[in-house]
């Protein structure tokens, strides 16, 4: 199991270096992919953040599988624990919402969530800056709160 994790975590980072960073255009920028993404990270901040024993990494890992699977690399999801069960069920209930997006449309946003946990994370995980940074971005609340403001301000 840790040579197909380990060649998993080598797969994900592959396809972030080749595909996001050639992005002329962020994913996350276009129209059609953001209820997609909302959804989901709406959903960390709702079931996660208030709850300490909850952690980037956490997402992350759950967020891998769902790669692998989106990509025929695993062919069914399967759970491990109570977090990974939740984030399953809400990326299933998702993705029968947003139908009409594509799977590789879908497919490049989980990726692209990836690129955000590894990057607020400083790309140490286990710790919470993706989680607070998203809890700002939706609430208007934490700790991130006036560095995204300083930033937009400079746009």
């Amino acid at each position: 199991m840790k040579g197909t994790e380990y060649q998993l975590d080598r797969d994900v980072t592959r396809k972030i270096n080749e595909d996001l960073h050639a992005e002329s255009e962020d994913v996350f920028q276009m129209e059609e992919v953001i209820p997609f993404v909302m959804s989901m990270e709406r959903f960390f901040v709702d079931q996660f953040y208030h709850n300490r024993e909850v952690n980037d990494d956490h997402i992350h890992e759950s967020l891998k599988k769902i790669y692998a699977f989106q990509s025929r690399k695993l062919p069914v999801l399967e759970a491990e624990n109570r977090i990974e069960k939740a984030i399953f069920e809400k990326f299933h209930e998702v993705d029968r919402e947003t139908d009409r997006l594509g799977e590789s449309l879908k497919a490049r946003a989980i990726l692209r969530i990836i690129k955000s946990i590894r990057s607020s994370s400083g790309g140490v995980l286990g710790n919470r800056n993706y989680l607070e940074m998203i809890y700002s971005q939706h609430t208007g609340k934490g700790k991130w709160v006036n560095l995204l403001e300083k930033l937009e301000s400079n746009e």
